[in-house]
């Protein structure tokens, strides 16, 4: 499905700015760094650079070095694993890029994912170029906790709130849930990760079953005219990537939550925090962390999602996260 299907207002407003020469330079695209706002991303920069006709066609050399992330004139950033943090030097090096002549002659993109991340200074430096950007130069934020950027870059950049029915339903059904299993870490000893860990997988199985009654009813009213084998063919597909992309919001979220205790356990202010409405459940949770062991919760988090990649059953993944993230 591609993105005129999912987020169709958006990128016809996106299609119609490039059209007449009206792009903003700057963009805040409200979805997760590792699915839906990571792909609009994508394909807005294709739109940039593509040397069809028919843009963007996805096919050219210019699209497929987009979507591969080695377009000479974009510069992607992101967290790294350890720090969890978007550094100053990382912002000054893309203000460099975009500064500079393009290599191709057109335009120029630095893109942040996860720009919730940006600290202080970084966001600092961002927003001293968001003031006075140079001529064709596109810069996109792409966040799924757009509360976390500084109001003053918020007011800078046109946002684009990438959601739809289905999704909204989706996030609701997983939102709370998950909300219980963060407030009862970290677990107190190995039977309390196994009931932690049994939890995950059936917000998983719930998850799974309810995108596969999605996307067979949306089957059902498009596609009807194919043969049966092809349409378990779609249902799969279509399930595992939806899937796929539920869960990295998932780890995303789970990550967000550890990433406030971190903060709590570095002494920086409540008011940067993503889960604010959760400060009480965070601050007792950082009582029983270090800057050390809250950092290395983050990276326990991050490792589920390299294994859910892999062939590996989910129950023994969140069994084996959970049992690393017994308080010690």
């Amino acid at each position: 499905m591609d993105v005129q299907d999912l987020h169709a207002e958006a990128w016809a407003g996106i299609q119609k700015g490039y059209e007449l020469g009206r792009l903003g330079h700057a963009y805040v695209i409200v979805g997760s760094p590792r699915g839906s706002g990571l792909y609009f991303a994508e394909e807005f920069l294709k739109l940039l650079f593509c040397e069809s006709s028919d843009r963007p066609c996805g096919v050219c050399s210019s699209c497929r070095r987009v979507g591969g992330h080695k377009h000479a004139d974009t510069l992607w950033i992101e967290p790294q694993s350890k720090a969890r943090q978007i550094k100053a030097d990382e912002i000054r090096e893309l203000v460099r890029r975009i500064t500079q002549t393009s290599f191709e002659g057109g335009w120029k993109a630095g893109i942040v994912l996860a720009a919730e991340c940006l600290n202080t200074q970084s966001a600092n430096v961002l927003l001293k170029t968001l003031e006075e950007p140079p001529p064709k130069t596109l810069l996109l934020l792409v966040t799924d906790a757009p509360q976390a950027l500084l109001p003053t870059i918020i007011s800078r950049c046109q946002k684009i709130v990438l959601s739809s029915a289905g999704t909204e339903k989706a996030d609701a059904v997983w939102r709370q849930p998950l909300l219980d299993i963060l407030r009862d870490l970290p677990p107190a000893n190995g039977l309390s990760a196994a009931r932690l860990a049994s939890q995950m997988k059936g917000l998983s199985d719930f998850i799974k079953a309810g995108i596969a009654e999605m996307v067979e009813a949306d089957i059902g009213q498009n596609e009807a005219a194919l043969d049966e084998s092809k349409l378990k063919e779609i249902l799969a597909a279509r399930t595992l990537a939806r899937l796929k992309e539920v869960l990295a919001e998932i780890l995303q979220a789970m990550l967000d939550w550890h990433r406030d205790i971190l903060l709590l356990t570095s002494g920086v202010g409540e008011e940067h925090l993503i889960y604010g409405e959760e400060r009480k459940n965070l601050a007792e949770q950082a009582k029983l962390h270090t800057q050390g062991s809250a950092l290395k919760a983050m990276e326990i988090v991050e490792g589920i999602g390299t294994r859910l990649n892999r062939n590996i059953p989910e129950l023994q993944i969140f069994d084996e996260a959970f049992r690393k993230l017994v308080r010690r």
